[in-house]
């Protein structure tokens, strides 16, 4: 059974395989999908030569930060598709991104840069997982260190990253991280996970960041491809304080089993969006909005038309506004498709 891992992976060559399986229809749309945000579409810079897609994140003002795979680019203001380069990653490493992931800081001024396996130099080893940190105000970029496969990540301080990484304990047994950006260290805080991580993200607790949610975006057994699991405040925290990595079955609960969770995000309203796709089931083309504490698949809805039932070939990234009231979607699948890279986005407020 084929399935996406994850961005991290060189997902040119998986979907380009999974593009030539069938696919059947899914499931009913339960509920109204949220409606269009007022910028309702915002299209991407082309990826760069030699990388596969365009990510994006967004700063606490509701802008898309963009990356090409070599230069950086951030939306002028929400309600404009214009967009301006920032700066670029060293000459050096150009082709050399699939990427994985952007991740803008708490304070804006600094992003993450997440090379995945290494773009077009894949499977050369000096390309995989290369992270790169990029000053916004400078457009400054440097080397943080290079942590193979590193999939998708989220910042839970100024100084702190947490983010998934396959293959940490060997073959197609992987784990979540966090890495401290002034010394370039990282340790386990999930350990042992049976297969590669798909989406990472918190819930948005009372004080920040809350419950960790980690999707088990392709497994050792193809069965269990798209569980997300809840791990808890309290016990991450004890983690993240230098406590023992959590194991990922036996100290988390089971939420759901849906797509290949390879992607995670939270709204305002507590509410949790699923991305990505399995394409063996096959299972994809929409975006699931899930109750986080019940595991209800709420309603089903693709971002670009609003219908999950069509049969479209889409595998959506997702990203959440800071404030949680704009989900962001991304079709990597568009990687094969003369269609420009665009953000739909969503108002979930």
């Amino acid at each position: 059974m084929l399935n996406v891992p994850a961005r991290g992976r060189s997902l040119c060559a998986i979907l380009a395989l999974a593009a030539v399986l069938a696919l059947g229809a899914a499931g009913p749309s339960m509920a109204q999908a949220p409606p269009p945000a007022a910028n309702a579409e915002v299209p991407l810079p082309t990826p760069a030569s030699g990388s596969f897609y365009t990510a994006f994140d967004y700063t606490t003002d509701d802008r898309i930060i963009a990356f090409d795979g070599f230069t950086v680019y951030e939306q002028q203001d929400a309600a404009s598709d214009a967009m301006t380069p920032v700066g670029s990653i060293p000459e050096e490493y150009r082709g050399a991104t699939d990427p994985s992931f952007v991740s803008v800081s708490p304070t804006d001024d600094l992003v993450l840069l997440g090379a995945g396996a290494g773009g077009s130099k894949y499977p050369d080893p000096d390309y995989n997982g290369n992270i790169f940190r990029m000053d916004l105000n400078t457009g400054a970029a440097s080397l943080v260190g290079r942590y193979p496969w590193n999939i998708l990540g989220d910042f839970i301080s100024q100084h702190h990253f947490v983010f998934g990484q396959g293959e940490t304990y060997g073959f197609f047994t992987g784990s979540v991280e966090v890495l401290d950006l002034r010394t370039g260290a990282t340790r386990s805080i999930v350990k042992e996970i049976p297969g590669d991580p798909g989406g990472v993200a918190f819930d948005r607790g009372d004080d920040g960041h809350g419950n960790l949610f980690v999707g088990l975006g392709s497994a050792q057994d193809s069965d269990r491809n798209g569980e997300v699991r809840r791990f808890s405040k309290n016990a991450v925290k004890a983690a993240l304080d230098g406590g023992p990595a959590l194991d990922f079955d036996t100290q988390s609960t089971l939420v759901t089993e849906i797509l290949n969770a390879g992607d995670l995000a939270f709204g305002a309203h507590g509410q949790m969006f699923v991305g990505g796709g399995d394409f063996g089931e096959p299972d994809l083309g929409y975006v699931a909005k899930v109750d986080p504490k019940t595991g209800q698949t709420l309603s089903r809805f693709d971002p670009a038309d609003g219908d999950a039932d069509d049969g479209d070939f889409r595998y959506w990234a997702l990203s959440d506004a800071p404030g949680g009231c704009v989900l962001g979607a991304l079709d990597l699948s568009s990687f094969f498709s003369p269609d420009p890279d665009v953000v739909y986005q969503r108002d979930l407020c």
